[in-house]
């Protein structure tokens, strides 16, 4: 396509892509299932404490195709959700050794494997489906929820001493960091959870370790911090409690506030 200023677009509003990662049994399928008119790709068991949620069972990469192809029929679904991606990892990573001929992640990729090369070749794989599921968000304006599990990782960057953070619980970090950069909001949720009893010496150091007390009180968290991920590209709050009333409520209120300002 030729560049000028007449083949300048404008943008318009698309619903969001949510990726909502946190501990297991917190209620993200809970949360998830309360979304306008949801359709569960299951790749989990996730769903068996829900009555009702209308799904696909998932179980290799080939019937996560098929079922955003399918969605692209004529349907009254306003969500689309993958349940988890966590889970279906393990799909795409088996079609990655049937794809290449082998029985090992290791073995993937040119001359042999090695070198972690099977990250790199799992990518477009990911991709494929990211397409897909923006293509419905796109041509059949759906919201598109991918559900995940936490796990703590060591960090470790170049400018400070290393420290552990909850991340999404995806063999492949590279495959994480696409997440992160595709979705419009990235939700951890966790327990509220207070330290008491630590100490720390003059340089901040823990030199004691404190007793964690919790509430039960279940938050999800909306912006990043030195604890875990997380983002979101509509100025909304910090944190908030872990419900879908008070989730959407948190999009309806930035809505209302773009229409009060036109």
């Amino acid at each position: 396509m030729a560049i000028s200023l007449e083949t300048l677009k404008r943008s318009a509003p698309l619903p969001p892509r949510d990726l909502i990662y946190g501990v297991q049994g917190i209620g993200k399928s809970t949360l998830a299932s309360l979304m306008p008119s949801p359709v569960f790709l299951a790749a989990e068991d996730g769903l068996s404490g829900l009555e009702g949620v209308i799904h696909w069972e998932i179980r290799s990469n080939q019937d996560g195709i098929d079922a955003i192809s399918a969605l692209h029929g004529e349907h009254q679904f306003q969500t689309a959700i993958v349940d988890t991606v966590s889970a279906f990892e393990a799909m795409l990573h088996r079609q990655l050794l049937v794809n290449w001929g082998v029985d090992s992640l290791d073995r993937v990729g040119a001359n042999g494997g090695g070198f972690y090369k099977w990250r790199n070749e799992a990518l477009p794989l990911w991709q494929d489906i990211l397409d897909g599921l923006d293509s419905l968000r796109i041509n059949k304006g759906m919201r598109i929820v991918l559900i995940g599990h936490s796990i703590d990782k060591e960090i470790k960057p170049p400018e400070a001493d290393p420290y552990r953070k909850y991340t999404i619980d995806l063999l492949n970090d590279k495959a994480a960091a696409m997440l992160y950069r595709w979705a419009d909001v990235v939700a951890f949720c966790n327990f509220r959870i207070s330290v008491t009893g630590a100490t720390r010496d003059k340089r901040g150091q823990v030199t004691k370790a404190g007793r964690a007390i919790g509430s039960g009180e279940r938050v999800m968290y909306l912006s990043e911090r030195p604890a875990f991920y997380a983002k979101n590209r509509f100025d909304l709050p910090e944190e908030i409690p872990l419900t879908c009333q008070d989730y959407l409520k948190a999009f309806n209120h930035i809505n209302n506030q773009n229409e009060g300002g036109n």
